[in-house]
This record gives C-alpha cells, sequence and structure tokens, in this order.
C-alpha cells in the first residue's frame, strides 16, 4: 500500500474501510521497532484492555485526556463510540 496522507486514511474510515484491515496492510511490510511489535502483537491478540491502557497513558503524557480523543476523532470520522 502506497503512504497516504491523513486526509485519504480519514476519507477511507468514513467510507467504511475496515479499520482493521486498513492498519494491517498499511503495516505488513514496514519495519517497526519493539514497542510498536508488542502493540501490533496486542491487537491480533484482540487485547483491547491493554492497548486502551497504553493509548490513555500516551495521551496523559501529553497532557490530554484519552476520551476526549477518541471522541474527537470519532467525530471527524463520522462515527459513534
Amino acid at each position: 500500500m502506497a503512504a497516504m496522507n491523513p486526509m485519504q486514511l480519514i476519507g477511507l474510515l468514513r467510507n467504511g474501510t475496515n479499520p482493521r484491515l486498513l492498519v494491517q496492510q498499511m503495516l505488513q511490510n514496514t519495519p517497526m521497532n519493539p514497542q510498536m511489535q508488542g502493540l501490533v502483537q496486542m491487537a491480533q491478540n484482540g487485547d483491547q484492555q491493554s492497548l486502551q491502557q497504553y493509548a490513555e497513558q500516551y495521551f496523559r503524557s501529553q497532557g490530554k485526556d484519552f476520551n476526549t480523543e477518541m471522541q474527537n476523532f470519532m467525530n471527524m470520522i463520522g462515527r459513534r463510540r
């Protein structure tokens, strides 16, 4: 899959592209650092709780609220959480 800009990605998500398949295609031939490999493995194993904990910690480290950012993202792609 060729590199795409964020607006193309949002457009695909709005048009109903399966987010899981989209990410799998994007990561298929991408070299990953160990942290990213761990996140991908969590996703492949369906470990949503660990992924959410990681995201919450990440946003907290950036001085942001996970729930607010997730709602903003879901609104941007036109989906309800």
